[in-house]
């Protein structure tokens, strides 16, 4: 299976604070997998974190394991992380940046708006 393949296995994986506000996205979607490298049966995944106070990280690695040990041919799963905190939200996909602000717009103080309100802001 290709580098690409064994991305596109975990891309899916739920970020749980994204949803946490309404708007699950895909550790792909946010821009989370910065790279998935195989040599032979190890493959080597590494993440970007977006706070240093993340407390996902174990999730993430038994979540991308599970999924990619079960990969024929792969005997062992490394998942890294960047502790340099190099993500920004800009590395979120576009489309869930517009779904993200869509749902703020329906939000104030953590408690949603009418729909009418809600689309007299946008």
């Amino acid at each position: 299976m290709s580098e690409q393949a064994l991305r596109e296995r975990i891309q899916d994986i739920p970020d749980p604070c994204s949803c946490a506000t309404g708007v699950p996205l895909g550790i792909g979607e946010m821009g989370l997998i910065e790279s998935v490298k195989r040599t032979e049966g190890q493959v080597t995944v590494r993440l970007h974190i977006t706070s240093p106070m993340c407390m996902m990280a174990a999730y993430f690695m038994r979540e991308i394991e599970q999924r990619l040990l079960t990969v024929e041919g792969v005997t062992a799963v490394n998942v890294e992380f960047d502790h340099d905190l190099k993500w920004t939200p800009q590395d979120i996909e576009p489309e869930a940046r517009q779904r993200l602000a869509a749902k703020r717009i329906t939000m104030l103080g953590g408690r949603l708006l009418p729909q009418d309100s809600a689309q007299r802001r946008s």
